[in-house]
């Protein structure tokens, strides 16, 4: 949305292309589903479909700062973490398996004083777990793209959680099951739903801008 040299973008698409699934990201100057900012602060994207009900003038993904400089391992990390969003997975460090060896009184205490984050905050992004029988999902794991690296002075055995820097063979997997690519086998899951995804109260729009979604909206290739 901010324009960004065709080097620059096409390496953007390249990394969310990087999960491999029956989904394709392409560029659009049209109205784009997925639309970008790299000029607001921090890191993070819409969950799954609520991001076809973001105002079109909006972005649904945010990539603070990313330019040609950016260091490859961050595109790795990052933008492949963020479209793991678009796609519908939530954080895996919130798995109640994962959340269960933190420890709240060093967790608020570490995330005030690295990222100035109150307790709410903290509650939202790392200490209430998923409710395990709203997800399709593999069994908890650490290293998943999905997952914080959580350090182990937050933790109640003081083992880190070791957190994700790129897609993993599971995360590949599983993205296969939910997104086949055409002519794939089918491998049937059980269905269920991830928990909506909060608008936080400083996001909120004029109801003006809201987004009349219609089923043809979703274009998926």
């Amino acid at each position: 949305m901010d324009g960004g040299s065709p080097a620059l973008r096409s390496r953007i698409l390249s990394h969310m292309n990087a999960w491999s699934t029956g989904v394709t990201f392409v560029e659009t100057r049209q109205d784009g589903q997925v639309r970008i900012a790299r000029s607001a602060s921090g890191y993070w994207s819409y969950l799954g479909t609520d991001i076809l009900h973001i105002p079109r003038n909006r972005q649904t993904m945010n990539l603070q700062g990313f330019s040609m400089n950016t260091p490859e391992s961050e595109y790795r990390r990052v933008v492949r973490h963020e479209l793991g969003h678009t796609l519908g997975f939530p954080h895996e460090h919130m798995r109640q398996e994962l959340v269960d060896r933190i420890d709240p009184e060093k967790a608020y205490e570490y995330f005030l004083r690295t990222q100035g984050w109150d307790r709410q905050m903290v509650d939202q992004q790392v200490l209430t777990s998923l409710d395990e029988t709203s997800l399709m999902s593999t069994p908890p794991d650490q290293t998943s793209i999905m997952c914080y690296q959580l350090p182990g002075e937050i933790t109640k055995d003081g083992q880190p959680i070791l957190g994700g820097l790129d897609i993993n063979a599971t995360d590949a997997t599983f993205a296969q099951r939910i997104y086949p690519k055409p002519g794939a086998p089918s491998k049937a899951m059980t269905l269920g739903e991830y928990l909506p995804a909060a608008v936080a109260d400083d996001e909120e729009w004029p109801e003006s801008e809201d987004v009349a979604l219609d089923v043809s909206d979703l274009q998926l290739t």
